[in-house]
């Protein structure tokens, strides 16, 4: 895909809109009595984390837009989106009245960081995805109430 990716961007082969794996986390989720990444940190306690939370959420969210417009680039996006997504509900969120910040942190190391870190390699020139994109992901997608702590 990265490959793809490197040649979609040096050719400019750009599309409109996005694709549907990727726009399904664009739109906000209705439905949550939490909203908001400020108001999902403080619940669980981790207010202090909110001013690094919204500068790594703006710094994925910089990636994204200068990089929307490449289909390549949204299926990364969307599959990495959807790994986040999916391992909060069915690793943290079910449990999250008996883990630990500290498991909670192993869980989002583990399933999110490492395989992705692991799964983008060094990139390329023209693209890469570091840690602090991914966990600008995590809050990027907790903003929009696709992912919680509690």
């Amino acid at each position: 895909m990265l490959k793809i990716l490197d040649d979609e961007i040096k050719k400019n082969v750009k599309s409109n809109g996005f694709i549907d794996d990727l726009q399904m986390f664009e739109n906000n989720r209705a439905g949550e009595t939490v909203v908001g990444l400020k108001a999902k940190l403080e619940k669980v306690g981790r207010g202090e984390e909110v001013f690094f939370a919204e500068m790594k959420k703006e710094y994925f969210s910089k990636l994204l837009m200068k990089f929307e417009h490449f289909p390549s680039a949204q299926k990364l996006f969307a599959y990495f989106l959807s790994r986040i997504h999916e391992v909060f509900e069915t690793h943290i969120v079910p449990h999250a009245s008996s883990l630990t910040r500290q498991e909670m942190e192993q869980i989002v190391e583990n399933k999110i960081v490492a395989p992705t870190v692991a799964d983008m390699g060094m990139g390329f020139e023209h693209f890469t995805l570091n840690e602090s994109h991914i966990r600008g992901m995590i809050f990027w997608l907790a903003d929009r109430c696709y992912i919680r702590w509690h």
